[in-house]
């Protein structure tokens, strides 16, 4: 392990590649104590240059985001005759490699000998589907807060579609379909990058990619995440945090399950009637299963760093 010295503890150094936002944010929240992580992204020559320097020097290749085939990252991996790689599966990544993986395409290199991570029990049922052994380690969001904030004098519904061009994986048609159904019930709909929603009805607001969503989170009473896929939603984990009422396709602690619009909207008219009424409190429920069971960053923090010693140490 190529190591500098910071009194007598080592510097770990690993490198980040994949998705910008999850490789940003757990680059960031991960470094500190003897770790440095750093991202690269894979674009232009200079960075590449850059980034292969960075992977010949690292102790451990760390990729968010799963896929069976050589990329620019991994394939300068290989040269490079790296053997601490992870790669982390995420969420739609499965959905996207399937079809190679039936078609026989699929890398032996990446899918035997790299250590293959999916932050839930589905997604590593379904990672290990492709024939790949795989374990269950979660992702954290370093926006989880540590205590739950008061629940808004107005009730409304976060809803999140990153894109048009996927609508139907983040059920676009399930959140119009409700919130034209529930016109007196405000809709906020984060995170659009691409695309424009076709006929939004009035009380659904649409805003674009937000860095930071604590004032959406205080704004809102519940969190709908009506996706036809996923891995583990970091807008679950931090709508839990905040004390939220969470409605997911996913069976998970602190939240209900809900898999079609009609189920949706019999949940939203039930937490509207107690809020109308005085009666609905935070969400106690899912804040203890985020405390208790694990979610919180420096929980997450301490639970990869020690995973990662131990590939360090094999």
């Amino acid at each position: 392990m190529r190591v500098r010295e910071l009194g007598r503890r080592p510097i770990r150094r690993v490198l980040v590649h994949g998705l910008a936002y999850f490789g940003q944010m757990f680059a960031k929240s991960m470094s500190g104590n003897g770790w440095e992580f750093r991202y690269y992204p894979d674009s232009g020559i200079g960075n590449l240059t850059a980034m292969a320097r960075e992977l010949y020097a690292c102790d451990v290749a760390y990729q968010i985001g799963g896929r069976v085939t050589f990329g620019k990252f991994l394939r300068v991996a290989n040269i490079l005759r790296k053997k601490k790689i992870v790669m982390h599966w995420v969420g739609s990544d499965v959905l996207d490699e399937r079809e190679t993986v039936v078609a026989g395409e699929s890398e032996p290199w990446i899918t035997q000998c790299l250590h293959h991570w999916a932050v839930s029990d589905w997604l590593k049922r379904e990672v290990e589907a492709l024939k790949i052994s795989c374990e269950r380690v979660p992702l954290s969001s370093s926006h989880i807060p540590e205590k739950p904030t008061p629940l808004p004098s107005k009730f409304g519904v976060l809803v999140y579609v990153p894109t048009t061009r996927r609508s139907s994986l983040y059920g676009l048609d399930r959140i119009l379909q409700v919130a034209r159904e529930l016109s007196h019930i405000s809709f906020d709909l984060v995170g659009l990058s691409e695309g424009l929603v076709p006929d939004p009805p009035s009380n659904l607001r649409v805003h674009g990619r937000v860095q930071n969503l604590l004032d959406f989170y205080k704004q809102a009473t519940v969190l709908w995440r009506p996706v036809r896929h996923d891995g583990l939603s970091c807008m679950v984990l931090e709508a839990l945090g905040h004390g939220r009422h969470v409605l997911w396709t996913y069976p998970f602690p602190g939240c209900v399950q809900v898999r079609t619009a009609s189920e949706a909207s019999d949940q939203i008219i039930r937490l509207h009637a107690l809020h109308e009424c005085g009666q609905l409190q935070i969400n106690c429920v899912g804040v203890r299963a985020i405390a208790e069971g694990g979610y919180l960053p420096q929980q997450l923090r301490i639970n990869i760093r020690d995973r990662l010693e131990r590939i360090l140490e094999s």
